[in-house]
């Protein structure tokens, strides 16, 4: 995200971050990740870690949706490319007990109400929500709390929940150059854990909106059960991903 100054340096003949002189003019997030790729050291903002911990309370719920969207609604009172929840994985920690849930739609037919009545059965009404990039998941619950009113005030309160795990990462108190730049889910993971999505079936976001329409809603029913098995699992990684990213956050001294 250099902008302009990408172009400055690459006039200059610098293409690597570990070749910037020091006296060049970058923003803090720059200099900390020009830092990293020159000493190969991680950097920390024990801090701001800490401040990020002290948010989260038990029992933890990590929550993550998966959606798909349409140019043509197909639903009542849906727009065009609106996101439709039709999965989600849920992992709750207490008391160092983990209990992992999920819900991933059958298709054929509007998948929001159930989707709601099975995160409502297995969502507890305490502790912090761990999610990763919030405006996300807080938009689909807000389109949903509309769609289905007397839901409204339970979303209400699972939105003020949320904690975005993002955080620490977007604010740079945590940079690895394994990250190459990015707080994504899956550029952050590598940094705690030997898992990758390179290795899943499905590793993408994108392409599990297109495999699940397509299997679900389309005439390509061949691999549905496959392409399901492949979907619970992306999505449980996902959750499992952000527990490992918090007790590695947890780990440091």
């Amino acid at each position: 995200r250099g902008g302009n100054t990408s172009f400055e340096l690459a006039d200059a003949g610098i293409l690597l971050l570990k070749d910037i002189t020091d006296d060049f003019k970058l923003t803090l997030p720059q200099n900390i990740q020009v830092a990293c790729a020159k000493s190969g050291e991680v950097y920390i903002d024990k801090e701001g870690i800490g401040n990020f911990l002290k948010q989260l309370q038990e029992p933890l719920s990590y929550l993550d949706f998966e959606t798909f969207n349409t140019a043509v609604p197909l639903f009542d009172g849906t727009k065009p490319y609106q996101q439709i929840p039709f999965q989600f994985s849920l992992h709750m920690v207490e008391q160092g007990k983990v209990e992992h849930f999920s819900y991933l739609a059958e298709g054929g037919s509007d998948p929001r109400l159930t989707f709601l009545e099975e995160l409502q059965k297995v969502l507890r009404d305490t502790g912090s929500i761990v999610v990763y990039n919030k405006s996300f998941e807080e938009a689909r619950l807000k389109e949903l709390g509309e769609a289905f009113p007397s839901y409204k005030d339970w979303i209400t309160q699972v939105i003020k929940r949320f904690v975005d795990l993002m955080i620490p990462f977007r604010n740079f108190d945590y940079y690895n150059s394994l990250q190459e730049g990015s707080c994504s889910i899956k550029k952050v993971l590598p940094c705690f854990s030997s898992k990758n999505y390179l290795d899943l079936e499905i590793g993408k976001g994108d392409v599990a909106s297109i495999l699940y329409f397509k299997t679900h809603y389309g005439t390509d029913g061949v691999e549905k059960e496959k392409v399901r098995e492949n979907l619970l699992i992306y999505c449980k990684q996902d959750t499992e991903a952000m527990m490992e990213i918090v007790e590695g956050l947890k780990g440091i001294k």
